[in-house]
């Protein structure tokens, strides 16, 4: 079996306001998540919450189908990149299966979060980060 990425499923999490810092794994198989917060300070640090979320993961893989596990190992993520901090391209999917695929504006205002979204099927890909990235410049 190939070896699964490092970091696979596993997201890092800080939110300093909350005091909040640790590690998140969550794997999705037919529709069912599993899901799990390893905080620094209750796991003994950063290395160890890193460690068990990890180990985690891999107990949750080992009950997964081998074609599961495998296509996880070579999966390889292609993030379009904006080069603005806060403009993001979503892919999303629809309840019926269709993709939909988006450039994304996000701010903070007045304390809460607000999004604009720009389709690419409607603008075309270029139109559409010029559009999210104004919206950030105007908003943010």
């Amino acid at each position: 079996m190939a070896a699964i990425k490092p970091n696979y499923g596993i997201s890092r999490i800080d939110q300093p306001e909350k005091k909040n810092h640790g590690f998140y794994v969550r794997i999705t198989h037919r529709g069912k998540t599993t899901q799990k917060f390893f905080p620094d300070k209750a796991c003994g640090g950063k290395g160890k919450a890193q460690k068990m979320a990890r180990a985690f993961r891999d107990k949750v893989f080992a009950r997964l189908p081998k074609a599961r596990r495998e296509a996880a190992a070579n999966r390889r993520k292609r993030i379009k990149q904006s080069g603005v901090v806060g403009v993001t391209h979503v892919v999303s999917k629809s309840a019926s299966g269709k993709n939909y695929e988006y450039w994304q504006a996000a701010w903070t205002e007045r304390g809460s979060r607000k999004t604009a979204k720009f389709s690419i099927s409607r603008y075309g890909d270029k139109k559409a980060l010029e559009m999210a990235k104004r919206a950030k410049r105007r908003n943010g």
